[in-house]
């Protein structure tokens, strides 16, 4: 094992080198410090053989665990629920257990997918706001995959948030912005991935569920205003991974309602490329479509309303993605510059 590969054990384990020390001192009896494990990462000095048998045996521990995908921009309408829900149905026709996670006060997902039934969700003691702000164990909260009251499917498994969920900001508790890591970890061996939808805000719903995630997508809209504010978002994410989760990384940036005939979406694809290419990349946009409005009215996700349709093929190609760990679809920059 060399140092690049034992920090990168580290990271997936979400330990600090403190952490880190102490975990091998615990195991091996020994009285490792910081600054010892800081040289093997940088191959200043060997790597003993017991310690990277320890690591590797921490870190298969966790390859059976969940990956963690947060959807965040502190920005409303760009399409972060809409993306949340088609990837987790994306992933879902890839045959992954996949449970979605709406932390939105204003709960657009769970209007969007379980409309007549939240209020009695609310009244049990299943939404986001029990398991954050009541404590509850995350398997009393969770609503399974299968077919609801009112006779529609739900395609995995789902939990509902509710606007109690906004007293979330006000509480001033130690440690509580890891509040949501902690709920899911006695759900992760369940699942393959966690689907976060985050709301629409900087406050402490959005780092709560940045310090939960493995990976974390920003959906932007192609407008020049929309733009503008992506910045402030990497900034936390920057934030989240130094303070709170240094194994999150930032899967890319995800345009949504692109219309590749119209020159100031291509300009805006453009100008966010030439933003970003030194941060993350900017991935296939997401067509504007009627798709989506047809879908939500009627409670559905677009992806399984219209699977083969050109404007929800992107969530699926992203999914296929970020499942094999394979090159992630890119926006075609350079075709930029041509009229359709």
């Amino acid at each position: 094992m060399n140092g690049q590969a034992l920090r990168n054990s580290r990271l997936n384990l979400r330990l600090s080198q403190g952490e880190l020390k102490d975990e091998l001192n615990r195991r091996l009896g020994r009285s490792y410090d910081k600054p010892k494990i800081s040289r093997w990462e940088n191959d200043k000095e060997p790597i003993p053989d017991d310690v990277a048998d320890i690591i590797e045996s921490m870190t298969g521990a966790i390859q059976d665990t969940a990956r963690v995908l947060v959807l965040a921009n502190q920005k409303g309408g760009v399409g972060k629920t809409t993306s949340s829900l088609n990837l987790a149905y994306a992933f879902s026709l890839l045959g992954c257990r996949v449970l979605l996670i709406d932390m939105d006060p204003q709960a657009t997902a769970t209007a969007g997918i379980l409309a007549g039934t939240n209020t009695d969700l609310y009244h049990q003691g299943k939404t986001t706001a029990h398991l954050v702000l009541g404590g509850k164990p995350i398997s009393e909260v969770i609503v399974h995959a299968g077919v609801l009251p009112d006779g529609r499917s739900l395609p995995f498994d789902f939990i509902a948030s509710h606007i109690d969920l906004a007293e979330t900001d006000g509480k001033r508790e130690p440690g509580f912005d890891a509040a949501l890591r902690e709920a899911l970890e006695p759900a992760r061996a369940n699942y393959d991935w966690i689907v976060i939808d985050a709301p629409p805000n900087l406050g402490m719903l959005t780092w709560m569920s940045l310090a939960a995630a493995d990976e974390a997508i920003v959906p932007v809209r192609t407008e020049p205003y929309d733009t503008m504010g992506v910045g402030l978002i990497i900034g936390t994410i920057g934030k989240i991974q130094r303070r709170l989760n240094p194994s999150l990384r930032l899967a890319g940036i995800l345009p949504t309602q692109y219309s590749v005939r119209k020159s100031v979406d291509r300009e805006v694809l453009h100008h966010l490329w030439l933003m970003m290419r030194d941060r993350a990349p900017v991935l296939q946009p997401v067509p504007a479509s009627a798709v989506y409005g047809h879908a939500a009215r009627a409670g559905r996700v677009a992806l399984e309303a219209s699977p083969s349709a050109n404007s929800t093929v992107p969530y699926l190609n992203l999914a296929k993605a970020l499942q094999s760990k394979t090159d992630l679809p890119l926006a075609e920059i350079q075709t930029l510059e041509e009229t359709p």
